[in-house]
């Protein structure tokens, strides 16, 4: 929406800023099942076209005198959101439950031991949006069936999924050795004819003895 917002009206975005605050908090949330403004108020929410349908129409008649006492309206507030958050756990449950199983179907068999030196796949601190690899932390337990309490470089500890965690391999750098004093590797062997250079072979081939011609 924001987005949208911006395209069309870049000079004066921020200030439809309360109006798709309210368009996102009376919607209903995929996770909960109900909208943010609903656990909040207790109530749905009706935004000013919604009221002014409603008016037009027919539909809700405006109340000309309200006989409810403010103790009675309380107390059917708060059992309407006791309700409300008895359905949002029960839904949330099955939701968070469906996410986790379509995760789990993409790792792969991976397992580690504790004292096991690992890579972490940790968010930037510097930008939300971006994971670097980091790391060695060390393994401590396994968390059944697919995490495992990791403890980070700077000494904290954090359970991780495990599609986040691969096995540290230590680097192994080449090291040159240079002696100071001058050391005695035999002698030098010449190639033989077949690994010469053309130029060479051809100084080479012209080495003939041709005596024999003399005796004609």
């Amino acid at each position: 929406m924001l987005h949208q917002v911006i395209r069309t009206d870049p000079s004066n975005w921020d200030k439809h800023i309360p109006y798709l605050l309210f368009a996102y908090r009376e919607v209903p949330n995929c996770t909960t099942g109900v909208s943010p403004f609903q656990l909040m108020y207790g109530r749905q929410a009706r935004g000013p076209l919604a009221v002014l349908k409603s008016s037009w129409s027919g539909e809700v008649p405006l109340p000309t005198n309200i006989s409810q006492s403010a103790v009675d309206y309380l107390q059917e507030l708060k059992l309407k959101m006791e309700q409300a958050a008895e359905q949002v756990k029960i839904f949330a449950e099955r939701k968070q439950q469906t996410y986790a199983d379509y995760f789990n179907r993409k790792t792969t068999s991976k397992s580690f031991m504790p004292g096991d030196q690992v890579y972490l796949l940790i968010p930037d601190s510097s930008n939300k949006l971006y994971a670097r690899w980091t790391g060695p932390g060390e393994i401590i337990k396994q968390i059944p069936p697919h995490s495992y309490l990791v403890k980070l470089p700077d000494g904290r500890k954090k359970q991780i999924h495990v599609n986040k965690i691969r096995k540290f391999q230590m680097r192994v750098n080449t090291v040159g050795v240079i002696f100071e004093n001058e050391e005695e590797f035999g002698e030098i062997t010449l190639p033989e004819k077949d690994y010469l250079l053309p130029s060479q072979k051809l100084e080479m081939d012209c080495e003939v003895d041709l005596d024999h011609l003399n005796e004609l």
